[in-house]
């Protein structure tokens, strides 16, 4: 009897609960590979009281709310991984509601860490952005979102891990590029999110000026093996052009 009380207890808890219905985050990304992150998240079912929200990002600051209905109260809480942030919502909030605020996520793109004697895995010139998201809270996630927006002289080469594969049912890639006005990107996203479940992708970057470069030292070459070939022809005549002519 004592089981079937608390097993009614704990559905109508969760019954009750908020529900993050968007976790939608926006990351500007430095030339330094520091990183502005703006997160607007969509609540429903909203009750008062505390929920805590994984941010995704080791270190965070400057933290900036920039739309919230009043009595809600934002705290962060930094961790050397992954930080969190405490959401206190106050009594008599409304059913549906949208929070918004920015903070500063540091080292988002950067050269692989690699141990004494480590060989490098990618070229001297590619940088990495890694993403890795785990849903440490209580609350599911309807669908989590990540933008990612590079500096305009930086291009995405390669999708190096892109998790978890996509299912038969999914209609979008779980990690697809993009490009805003000059700026390339790459846009992240994954489905009903419980407790414990991860996404995670990882970009390799390099500069677009590369690729470029590439093309002109390409196109030299050819017309220096044009030239070179037509002097050729030009200097050694053809065994049959020879005997063709009159003795």
């Amino acid at each position: 009897m004592r089981r079937l009380l608390l097993a009614l207890m704990l559905i109508s808890s969760a019954a009750g609960a908020t529900v993050i219905d968007r976790y939608a985050t926006e990351l500007d990304v430095h030339a330094d590979g520091g990183s502005r992150a703006t997160v607007t998240l969509d609540l429903k079912n909203c009750q008062a009281g505390r929920f805590v929200l994984p941010l995704g990002f080791g270190g965070m600051g400057r933290l900036e709310v920039q739309a919230a209905p009043d009595g809600v109260v934002l705290k962060p809480v930094p961790g050397k991984e992954s930080s969190t942030l405490e959401i206190e919502l106050p009594p008599g909030i409304a059913a549906s509601t949208s929070l918004r605020f920015a903070f500063a996520a540091p080292d988002v793109l950067g050269r692989p860490k690699m141990a004494a004697g480590e060989k490098a895995k990618s070229a001297a010139d590619t940088q990495l952005l890694r993403h890795s998201f785990v849903n440490t809270g209580a609350l599911e996630i309807g669908v989590y979102e990540l933008s990612v927006q590079l500096p305009g002289d930086l291009r995405v080469q390669k999708i190096a891990e892109q998790l978890p594969r996509t299912k038969r049912s999914e209609v979008l890639p779980r990690v697809r590029l993009d490009r805003t006005d000059d700026r390339q990107g790459a846009d992240l996203q994954l489905a009903n999110m419980k407790q414990g479940d991860r996404t995670s992708m990882v970009l390799n970057v390099v500069s677009a000026r590369h690729s470029y470069g590439w093309l002109l030292a390409g196109l030299a070459l050819s017309l220096a093996y044009l030239v070179g070939f037509r002097s050729l022809v030009k200097a050694d005549p053809s065994p049959e052009s020879q005997s063709a002519q009159p003795s």
